[in-house]
């Protein structure tokens, strides 16, 4: 399998292959190119995985650049792979690329969009490339939005709606480590679509007691200007990205989610097979995932009066916390598996390959 990322940084795609490599097992071997150099999720490999990485790193263009299609053409023909995956918008490139091969069998995955696109707000541009590029390979969407969206706007006929899932027994490490202080965290790229300066404005006003951190855990583009946003302030740290989400989790009381745009984000599925409560934006299907004890602190995105009021009242509410956090775990054990999210991937590469 060669997979074609924009970036192999820490993020939900990334974390999600990580968790497929590992259940399909050594009768698969994957060659993963970052299409910028950023291989840091490589660490989420274990060591059983067959895999190899390396870095073809692309011209910046406002358009289509035929110098970065050749070299993707190019590596496509040098590996021969029997399955291509590509991701996300950034490696479109790649698309076009397979086409001027001996088109290798193509799964493309969308995972949502950055800053300045959404469900309800994409470029016209866009549209019609997916549209006109992406009609012969299989798409897979894991969110309801996202299956409408390449159906209807996108008009693409082979799309398939695959949930994420998570190892819900690798984030059952025993009691969390609890310190002096209640601690709201976040683990995610740092990115200007996770909007991280409301979750930093909206802790700043919550913890009114300033008796909390808050820690926001990954790394990405907008790390020095949140750094500067936070002002200094020690309660809040960003200490970069992490290998070990399960231990990362163990550390907080409350899980936030901040983003402007999102769909069935795999750090939300962590958080709550790890018992915490959350506290988020709603986009995407965040809401349908959490559980129902959670669904008052799902605030309308925008409205950051609602989500710092949120984030307040889960601060002062030790009993709500406990009995939120338990709800969800128990709604990850039942709803986001890990197996079922490996074998309908496996089913599908098998069907896309004999096709």
């Amino acid at each position: 399998m060669l997979h074609i990322f924009p970036s192999f940084s820490y993020g939900g795609q990334q974390a999600r292959l990580a968790a497929l490599a590992r259940g399909l097992g050594r009768g698969y071997r994957h060659f993963v190119v970052a299409l910028d150099g950023d291989h840091a999720a490589r660490a989420l490999f274990t060591r059983d995985i067959k895999a190899s990485f390396s870095t073809l790193k692309m011209k910046k263009s406002s358009g289509l650049s035929p110098s970065n299609i050749w070299r993707l053409r190019r590596i496509i023909k040098e590996i021969s792979p029997d399955l291509l995956c590509t991701y996300n918008w950034g490696s479109i490139e790649a698309v076009i690329a397979n086409g001027f091969t001996a088109k290798a069998p193509h799964v493309h995955f969308e995972d949502g969009f950055g800053p300045g696109e959404a469900l309800d707000n994409q470029s016209k541009r866009r549209v019609m490339a997916r549209r006109f590029l992406l009609k012969n390979a299989t798409i897979v969407v894991p969110s309801t939005g996202l299956e409408r969206t390449a159906a209807e706007q996108w008009k693409l006929k082979q799309v398939r709606r695959i949930e994420n899932g998570v190892d819900f027994d690798r984030l059952q490490i025993g009691q969390r480590a609890h310190s002096a202080s209640l601690i709201v965290g976040s683990l995610g790229a740092l990115r200007p679509e996770k909007n991280y300066a409301r979750l930093i404005a909206a802790f700043i006003a919550a913890d009114r007691s300033k008796g909390a951190r808050l820690e926001i855990v990954g790394s990405g583009p907008e790390h020095d200007r949140l750094r500067a946003i936070a002002r200094d302030d020690d309660r809040i740290s960003l200490p970069g990205p992490s290998s070990k989400p399960a231990e990362v989790y163990a550390k907080f009381d409350i899980f936030a989610l901040s983003s402007d745009t999102e769909q069935a984000p795999i750090s939300l599925m962590e958080a709550m097979a790890a018992g915490l409560p959350v506290v988020a934006t709603k986009v995407g299907d965040i809401a349908d995932m959490v559980a129902e004890e959670n669904l008052s602190y799902i605030t309308p995105p925008g409205d950051d009066e609602a989500y710092t009021h949120a984030l307040a009242q889960l601060l002062q509410n030790p009993s709500a916390r406990a009995a939120i956090g338990a709800a969800n775990r128990k709604r990850a054990k039942e709803a986001f598996s890990l197996d079922r999210m490996v074998d309908a991937h496996r089913l599908l590469y098998q069907q896309v390959m004999e096709r």
